[in-house]
């Protein structure tokens, strides 16, 4: 079963993520703000981080360096996660080099989509 962490500072937003990746047959977890995510990605042993980019005193390009120089480049799937419109978005997850971006506002099923494409073609569920 691919194994997903939520990484941000909306409570609310990551309960939400949980029980929708978990209905699509995704083992899922939340870590709410960005201090000890790197714990958190060794202890799940994620195939996919889903990355809010927009959290206060650790931003997203500098937590994505972080993951990189822990794990290596594309060890971890990053798909980035944020209330920004969908093409700014975009543009930001390709200059950083991650799997994707996840605009927080579109229907779930697009959540969905976007962590089965991140996914290496063993884990997909």
């Amino acid at each position: 079963m691919p194994r997903i962490l939520i990484i941000d500072d909306d409570a609310a937003f990551g309960a939400s993520a949980v029980r929708t990746l978990e209905s699509a047959g995704f083992s899922a977890r939340f870590h709410r703000g960005p201090f000890g995510s790197l714990q958190a990605i060794r202890e799940t042993v994620c195939d996919v981080v889903l990355l809010d980019v927009n959290m206060p005193k650790l931003d997203g390009p500098l937590l994505v360096r972080m993951i990189r120089d822990a794990f290596g480049r594309g060890a971890v799937k990053v798909l980035l996660c944020s209330n920004m419109e969908p093409g700014p978005l975009e543009r930001l997850a390709k200059v950083m080099g991650v799997h994707g971006a996840v605009p927080k506002h579109l229907p779930e099923a697009h959540l969905v989509d976007q962590v089965r494409a991140a996914l290496p073609p063993r884990a997909t569920a």
